[in-house]
């Protein structure tokens, strides 16, 4: 149960952090604005993204809507099913993260589709000297969230889901041991009591 809470804490502070920078971003910046925070590294840039993440699939707000609602769906369930914090950490807040970034421009895309924001808040761009890294594409702290999220998932099934596999068939195989050795035991002491008799 643990588990599952820390999840939902990590889905909507995930949640939350993302739309509070986009206010704070449609707040004091003007749209087409763009700042320098690090020199050849970081820059924020605020623009409206009728796409998806970074930019691609512009004008698709309905089918991105639906898309990006069923997965929201496809994700809870996964975060409830692996919401195990003890033995998948990196898995659940992976999945967790995932689910907030999903969850953060689904909400922007459902704004925009009752008019309420011209598309998803863009601001983010990372830089190399003068090169964006991300192909000239601004992106958002959900974006972030979910690129990073699953990443480490897939770390976690790579790296980490045979050792879990190799534990739990560990523990598996003791709780058999003990269970026949058990009736065993129970076998041996019957039998001394037999030939006592």
């Amino acid at each position: 149960m643990i588990g599952l809470i820390i999840s939902i804490i990590i889905v909507l502070g995930t949640i939350l952090v993302d739309a509070v920078s986009k206010i704070i971003v449609m707040n004091i910046m003007t749209l087409g604005h763009e700042v320098t925070i690090i020199p050849n590294l970081l820059k924020f840039n605020f623009v409206y993204n009728t796409g998806a993440a970074f930019s691609s699939m512009s004008n698709a707000t309905w089918l991105l809507f639906l898309i990006s609602l069923v997965a929201s769906f496809g994700l809870g369930y996964l975060v409830y099913k692996y919401h195990d914090y003890k033995n998948r950490r990196l898995l659940s807040v992976s999945l967790a993260m995932v689910l907030g970034g999903c969850v953060g421009n689904l909400i922007d895309r459902f704004l925009t589709m009752i008019h309420q924001r011209d598309g998803v808040v863009d601001f983010i761009e990372l830089y190399i000297g003068k090169v964006n890294i991300i192909g000239n594409s601004t992106f958002n702290l959900a974006d972030a969230f979910l690129v990073v999220g699953v990443i480490l998932i897939v770390i976690d099934l790579i790296f980490l889901d045979s050792k879990n596999k190799k534990v739990e068939e560990k523990k598996e195989s003791n709780n058999l041991e003990s269970g026949t050795t058990q009736p065993l035991k129970e076998e041996s002491a019957d039998g001394e009591s037999n030939n006592s008799n």
